[in-house]
């Protein structure tokens, strides 16, 4: 499936790519300006390094190679690999016409910001809920990157470097409950408090660090994310609410 999704997504710009090297002899895409102003290029470079974040509709691979891969493997590809995409936003943000990804992208991802909480909420495995959770919550980084100003470049930053800490945490905890429960099933995993009560707290800490609660300073960048992203939309505020509530609903779980 990841293969396939690759390809699919990726294969246009390799092409691109080839072809222009072949005729600038360069990779710089200061070179072709008109071209980059382009909705056809920003679509399909943003679609590109979208698959690796990944946002929703484009990470159904996700949970299939969270579930099937060891721990390690989970802590790389949540810590590192998934951080690729956002790093590649981030260094093209200047060729990319955003207005255009705008006016057409805007609604989707405001919509599905609270569908994708809502989905978390009906996991039962806790490592496919990690993996759901990531969905949901980097989801925020193409809405930051659709607004242009150094407040927003900061917010995408932050979400960025927090969320890549958090998720393999997570993922290591829940390799230590798989160890004790030989389970990864939320029904299975009670009575942690009796069998590790230092386990159990270091949990607890990781939910106030996921939900960005104070004094962690994941709470900053969600701060940061609020403020720069309610010029985008009147209607943002609304899926602002139903995403911290359900977002509060699984973490609970």
């Amino acid at each position: 499936m990841l293969l396939i999704y690759t390809s699919v997504f990726s294969l246009p710009l390799i092409l691109f790519l080839f072809y222009f090297y072949s005729v600038f002899g360069s990779f710089s895409f200061s070179l072709f300006s008109d071209f980059s102003s382009s909705f056809l290029f920003s679509f399909i470079v943003f679609t590109c390094f979208s698959v690796k974040l990944p946002i929703y509709g484009l990470h159904f691979w996700l949970p299939i190679a969270h579930v099937e891969a060891p721990t390690f493997g989970s802590i790389i590809l949540a810590g590192v690999l998934l951080k690729l995409g956002g790093v590649g936003l981030v260094r093209i943000r200047s060729f990319v016409e955003v207005f255009l990804l705008k006016s057409v992208l805007l609604s989707y991802l405001v919509f599905f910001l609270s569908v994708v909480t809502i989905i978390c909420c009906f996991q039962s495995d806790f490592k496919r809920l990690i993996a759901y959770s990531s969905v949901s919550h980097i989801i925020r980084v193409p809405l930051l990157f659709l607004r242009r100003s150094v407040f927003r470049f900061k917010s995408l930053i932050l979400v960025i470097f927090f969320h890549g800490l958090s998720s393999p945490v997570l993922f290591i905890l829940v390799g230590i409950l798989y160890s004790i429960f030989s389970s990864r099933q939320l029904i299975v995993i009670r009575g942690l408090l009796l069998i590790s009560p230092l386990l159990r707290f270091i949990l607890v800490l990781a939910f106030f660090f996921t939900i960005s609660a104070p004094p962690f300073p994941s709470f900053v960048s969600e701060v940061y994310f609020f403020s720069s992203s309610f010029t985008l939309t009147s209607y943002l505020m609304y899926s602002f609410l139903i995403f911290a509530f359900f977002s509060l609903v699984y973490n609970l779980n």
